[in-house]
């Protein structure tokens, strides 16, 4: 079962990522439950063949740290553990927010899986 790791009390998983034809393992990805959408760096994206293109959708992602302009884009999957969804829409951008992390986990991810998060065992299992 895939674990949770806390870093300054915040909710960090290991995230695979399907590109073309390759894959990338990203292990600081903050599991964001306030988050409607999933993010990813368009630096560790294009590592495995996601490159922006004219049929990506431009978008604004809001938070705490303000605005930021990304780009849509659909992949061939992404899974935490045996969680997995294909052809996911992930918003690409620079996530320049002061702090060290690969992505965020958002809402739409976790509700498509039906994933229950469990903190007493600091685990994240389909549901």
């Amino acid at each position: 079962m895939p674990s949770i790791t806390l870093i300054d009390e915040l909710p960090f998983v290991s995230v695979v990522v399907h590109g073309n034809g390759e894959t990338i393992a990203l292990h600081r990805v903050l599991l964001d439950t306030g988050s409607g959408g999933t993010a990813f760096k368009t630096d560790d994206m294009e590592k495995i063949g996601i490159v922006p293109d004219g049929d990506d959708k431009p978008a604004t992602m809001s938070g705490v740290g303000g605005d930021e302009y990304v780009l849509q884009k659909k992949i061939p999957a992404i899974e935490i553990g045996d969680m997995q969804v294909s052809q996911f829409v992930i918003q690409m951008g620079a996530l320049d927010y002061g702090f060290d992390f690969d992505g965020i986990i958002g809402a739409d991810f976790l509700l498509s899986v039906k994933a229950i998060i469990d903190f007493s065992s600091l685990e994240i299992r389909k549901g």
